[in-house]
This record gives structure tokens, C-alpha cells and sequence, in this order.
């Protein structure tokens, strides 16, 4: 799972599995195998607001099941004053791709931005991902 999103801003990422642990910034590594790859900060987010940053949590191998996306705008960095930040958050797995745009407002934790369900078909087949919820937009 990967968060991109461009401004000066500090978003968080949040992911949940099917054993309800939450990989995120203070959970990382996770007992489930989740790690979160890179945390921007604004300490490190560059002055231009139009350079991407990225987020992203990966597991090493996902267990089979429910998992739950959140988005959290944590700060705003700088001189901004916390306007809405737009984002992506994009989910792969096995060659499958989904994308969804959203709008984090600032001190706003939305703990599901997107569910999804790893599925296992016929024995020993391996996992799909299948989209379960994906919330509209708010602004």
C-alpha cells in the first residue's frame, strides 16, 4: 500500500490486517510482518509543495483476509495553514492494481479510506485482492 500525496503536509498512513494490528509509524515492523517503508515528515518534506512524497507499508507475505486503509493529516508544515491536502492511495498485489483519490483535512483521522480482502480461491492457489469499500470522497 502506498500514500502519495503533494503539499506541506505531514499524512500518515494506516494499515490494518485480518489480526487487527495496525502497521503504521509507531508499529513498525509489525508482529503480522508489515513494515512501513519511509514516514515523511516535515522535517524532511521539502519547501516546494509540488514534490510527491510517499508513504508506503509492505508485508512480506500477507495473510489472507480483511484489511483496512486509514489516512491521518497529522500536520501542516511550515508557513501552511492546514488546508486540504488531496492524496492517492494505491494498493498492488500480484500484478492487481487499485487507486483512490481522496481529500485529508487537517487533525482529520479517517481510519477506512479504502477495505480490501485478500482472497484465497481453490487449496494452495495463491492470494487475490479484492476491493471491498472504497468511501466516496468528502470535502
Amino acid at each position: 500500500m502506498t500514500l502519495v500525496w503533494a503539499g506541506p503536509a505531514d499524512l500518515d498512513l494506516y494499515v490494518t490486517g485480518p489480526s487487527w494490528e495496525t502497521v503504521y509509524f509507531g508499529n513498525t515492523p509489525s508482529k503480522s510482518g508489515g513494515t512501513l517503508e519511509h514516514d515523511a515528515r516535515c522535517a524532511v518534506i521539502p519547501s516546494d509543495a509540488n514534490t510527491p512524497q510517499v508513504e508506503a507499508v509492505s508485508f512480506v507475505e500477507p495473510d489472507a483476509g480483511h484489511y483496512r486503509v486509514g489516512v491521518d493529516y497529522l500536520e501542516a508544515c511550515r508557513e501552511a495553514a492546514g488546508e486540504p491536502v488531496g492524496y492517492r492511495v494505491i494498493t498492488e498485489f500480484a500484478g492487481a492494481r487499485n487507486e483512490y483519490v481522496g481529500l485529508a483535512h487537517h487533525h482529520q483521522f479517517v481510519p477506512i479510506v479504502l477495505e480490501f480482502d485478500l482472497r484465497a480461491g481453490a487449496p494452495n492457489s495463491p492470494l487475490t485482492l479484492v476491493v471491498t469499500q472504497q468511501p466516496e470522497v468528502t470535502q
